[in-house]
């Protein structure tokens, strides 16, 4: 008995296709700091890191004291 697939193969070509162009066009789009505030992108790197690993933190206690 033959599976007969629900989306031809041409169409999931075309998706493909697309979403690969839309991951480059998507990819491309990553810009630097601004000159003016070269000095302080690190910085604020670090802060919304930081600001992550304890947004992280604090949901990892409150499910395990839940």
């Amino acid at each position: 008995m033959t599976l007969r697939q629900s989306v031809p193969n041409i169409r999931v070509a075309g998706l493909e296709r697309a979403a690969r162009m839309a991951g480059e066009a998507f990819g491309h789009e990553d810009l630097g700091p601004l000159p003016r505030f070269a000095s302080q992108a690190p910085q604020t790197s670090h802060v919304v890191w930081l600001l992550a690993a304890l947004a992280a933190v604090a949901g990892f206690a409150a499910l395990i004291l839940r």
